[in-house]
C-alpha cells in the first residue's frame, strides 16, 4: 500500500515540478547507477550529453548485458558485476539503480527467475535500494534482429512482473519509439546525435522529475501516515459496496503460460494492435440490491460484468497469450455515483497494465433510456476527464445510431451536443471513435473538414464501402475500422456476440476459409487503396466469454490469415503501424 501510495504522490508532484539547473558535481554526489546493455550505455550517453550529472559514466563495456549475461557466472567473476562493482566503488553513495531489460530473441529461456537472481545480487551491493526498471525502446520503423519482437515484448512483461511483486522496485522511464532517424544502421542501436539524444532526454526528465519530487522518507513517510489515518475512517455501506466491486475487478489471477501457437508462412506473424476492444463495467445496480441471476447481454449469452464474472487480470491474460498489445480499450464511464468508481478501475489498470491497453472514455449519457444519449454533455466530460488528468487517449467508442428496445435516438456527428464536446476532445488531444447512424456521411463529413486538427475512426456498416472509399479519399483526418470477419453471414455474427461460444468456434472452424476470401474480397480493395487509413478491430465485447482465450485466438488465426493476403507492403500498416502512429500523437503525454 505505502508503495501505491508513494508512486501516486510522485505523480502528483512530478507534474508540478521544474527542472533544475545543471551542477558540476564529483563522484560522491552521483547517486544513480544502472545496469543493462549497450543500448542503455548508448541512453546514459546521451543522457550525459544534455547536461545530466546524477547518474554513473556510460561504461563501454556493458555490452550486450541481457538479463541471462548478468545471472550467469557469478561464482566464476562475471565481468558484468566486475565493472559494476567497479563504478560503485567509486560512486559510494549511490541509492537508486535503473535496470534496462535487454533481451535477445534467442534467449527464449529468460523468465523472472533470472530476474530476480540480478535483483537479489544488486541488493546484496546496495541495501535498501530502489530499483527502476524499463523495457528496450520499440521502433516506429522495421524490427531489431537481435530483440525481435518476442526480446521487447518479454522486456515489457517481466517490468510489470518485477513492479508488481517487489516493494522497492518501480517502473522506470519509457523509451521511445525510435524512428528510422533515430536508429543506427544495424536497426538496433540509438544513431548518434538522434537516437541519443532523445532517448537521453527522456531519461534525464525522468531522474530528473524524481529528484525534483523530493520522493523520499522526510515527505512520503509522514504523508503515508497521514493517508493511513484517513483510510481507518469508517466507511458507510454503500461506499463498502462499491469499494468492494472494485477490488473485485483489479484482482489477481493466475496466467498460465501456454504453448506458442505456430502459424503458416503464408499468415502475417507480426505484432497486432485490436483497435475495438470493449472492456466491462462493474455492477451498476444499488449496493443494496440483491442480484443472483447472471444478465444476459445484448446479443444474448452471459453478460460480462467486471469483477463479477470476469477480470481485469484475466483479460489481460487473454491478450497476452494471443498476442496483441496496446490494445484500443473502451473504458465505459457512466454518470452518476459509479462515475468515480470506474474511473478509479481504469486508473489503477492503466499503471498495472500500462502495455496492454490504450485508454479510450466511453462516457454514455444512459443511452439504455429513451430520454437518455449516446454520450454525456461537454460539462460531465470536462468533470470526468479532470479526475485523472491525461489518462485518456481517445473518446468512445460512442456510438450515434438509435438505440433499439426503446432507448436513446441518434444522434448526428453535427449535433449540438457534440460539437460543444470537439474543443474538449481537442484540448485533451483525443482520438474519437464513433459508430456513425443511418444517413450520417454528409454531416459527418461537415464534422471532418470543420475539426481538420482532430483525427477521427469509425466503424458499422451504416456506410457502403464505396461511401467509406470517399470519405477516405476526401479527409486526412478520417481513418476506419474494420471488424466484420463473419463471412457475410448475420448468424456468425450474432453467435460471436453473445449467443454461443462453442457455436461460434465450431462454425468458424467449418467456415474459415470462407470468412477469409469474403474479407478479401470485400475489404483488400479498400485496404491497399488507403494503407495508412484502414485499422483491424475485433469489436469483442458483452457476453463474457468474449474474453475467452480460444475466442481470442480465433480473431487473431482470422487476422493473421487475412492480413497475410494483402500486399506485403503495407501488411504491418493494417496490423497495428497504423494504429501506432495515432497512439504516438495523441494524449497529453
Amino acid at each position: 500500500m505505502k508503495k501505491e501510495i508513494a508512486f501516486l504522490l510522485f505523480l502528483i508532484l512530478m507534474v508540478s515540478c521544474t527542472q533544475q539547473p545543471n551542477v558540476e558535481t564529483n563522484p560522491e554526489e552521483i547517486t544513480i547507477g544502472y545496469i543493462g546493455c549497450s543500448n542503455t550505455r548508448e541512453t546514459v550517453e546521451g543522457y550525459y550529453h544534455m547536461g545530466g550529472k546524477k547518474m554513473w559514466s556510460y561504461e563501454r563495456r556493458y555490452g550486450s548485458g541481457t538479463i541471462l549475461d548478468w545471472s550467469r557466472n557469478l561464482d566464476k567473476g562475471s565481468k558484468y558485476w566486475k565493472v559494476f562493482d567497479e563504478l560503485l566503488e567509486k560512486h559510494p553513495n549511490t541509492k537508486s539503480i535503473w535496470w534496462e531489460l535487454c533481451i535477445m530473441d534467442e534467449d527464449r529461456t529468460t523468465n523472472y527467475e533470472n530476474a530476480e537472481i540480478v535483483v537479489k545480487e544488486i541488493r546484496t551491493r546496495i541495501p535498501n535500494v530502489t530499483i527502476y526498471v524499463s523495457a528496450l525502446a520499440d521502433y516506429t520503423d522495421g524490427l531489431c534482429e537481435i530483440t525481435g519482437t518476442w526480446g521487447l515484448e518479454k522486456g515489457k512483461e517481466l517490468m510489470q512482473e518485477l513492479d508488481a511483486k517487489n516493494e522497492n522496485i518501480f517502473l522506470g522511464p519509457v523509451l521511445g519509439p525510435m524512428s528510422k532517424k533515430e536508429t543506427a544502421k544495424d536497426g538496433c542501436h540509438l544513431s548518434s546525435p538522434d537516437g541519443k539524444r532523445k532517448l537521453g532526454i527522456q531519461l534525464k526528465d525522468f531522474f530528473d522529475n524524481i529528484e525534483n519530487s523530493t520522493i523520499n522518507k522526510t515527505i512520503v513517510e509522514p504523508i503515508v501516515e497521514q493517508v493511513e489515518e484517513q483510510e481507518e475512517i469508517e466507511l458507510s455501506f454503500e461506499e463498502k459496496v462499491w469499494q468492494e466491486r472494485v477490488n473485485a475487478a483489479l484482482e489477481s489471477s493466475p496466467c498460465p503460460e501456454i504453448p506458442k501457437v505456430e502459424y503458416p508462412n503464408s499468415y502475417y506473424l507480426g505484432p497486432l494492435i485490436d483497435t475495438h476492444l470493449h472492456i466491462p463495467a462493474i455492477p451498476d445496480h444499488s449496493p443494496g440490491e440483491q442480484i443472483e441471476e447472471i444478465q444476459e447481454g445484448r446479443f444474448g449469452g452471459p453478460k460480462a460484468l467486471l469483477g463479477w464474472n470476469v477480470k481485469m487480470s484475466e483479460i489481460v491474460c487473454t491478450l497476452k497469450n494471443e498476442g496483441t498489445k496496446k490494445n484500443f480499450a473502451f473504458f465505459p464511464v457512466y454518470e452518476g455515483e459509479i462515475s468515480l468508481y470506474l474511473l478509479e478501475i481504469w486508473n489503477r489498470t492503466m499503471n498495472q497494465y500500462p502495455e496492454s491497453f490504450t485508454p479510450f472514455i466511453m462516457s454514455s449519457g444512459n443511452d439504455n433510456e429513451p430520454n437518455g444519449f449516446p454520450t454525456v454533455d461537454a460539462k460531465i466530460l470536462t468533470e470526468m476527464l479532470k479526475v485523472h488528468p491525461n489518462l485518456f487517449k481517445g473518446y468512445g467508442e460512442i456510438g450515434l445510431y438509435e438505440r433499439e428496445n426503446g432507448g436513446s435516438k441518434a444522434l448526428p456527428p453535427d449535433s449540438n451536443r457534440l460539437i460543444q464536446i470537439y474543443p474538449i476532445v481537442r484540448e485533451n488531444n483525443l482520438l474519437v471513435y464513433f459508430h456513425l447512424g443511418e444517413g450520417d456521411k454528409d454531416n459527418f463529413e461537415r464534422i471532418l473538414k470543420q475539426n481538420p486538427d482532430i483525427n477521427f475512426i469509425w466503424h458499422g456498416d451504416q456506410l457502403s464501402v464505396n461511401e467509406v472509399d470517399d470519405i477516405l479519399a476526401k479527409y486526412q483526418n478520417a481513418y476506419y475500422g474494420i471488424d466484420e470477419f463473419f463471412g457475410g453471414e448475420r448468424e456468425v455474427f450474432e453467435l460471436y456476440v453473445g449467443k454461443s461460444k462453442d457455436d461460434y468456434l465450431k462454425i468458424a472452424n467449418k467456415n474459415f476459409d470462407k470468412i477469409i476470401q469474403q474479407a478479401v474480397n470485400y475489404w483488400k480493395p479498400l485496404i491497399e487503396k488507403h494503407p495508412d487509413r484502414v485499422l483491424w478491430g475485433t469489436d469483442r465485447g458483452d457476453a463474457v466469454w468474449n474474453y475467452d482465450l480460444e475466442v481470442g485466438q480465433m480473431q487473431v488465426k482470422i487476422a493473421r490469415a487475412f492480413i497475410g493476403k494483402l500486399d506485403a507492403n503495407i501488411q504491418e500498416n493494417f496490423a497495428y503501424k497504423n494504429a501506432e502512429r495515432l497512439i504516438n500523437i495523441s494524449g497529453k503525454n
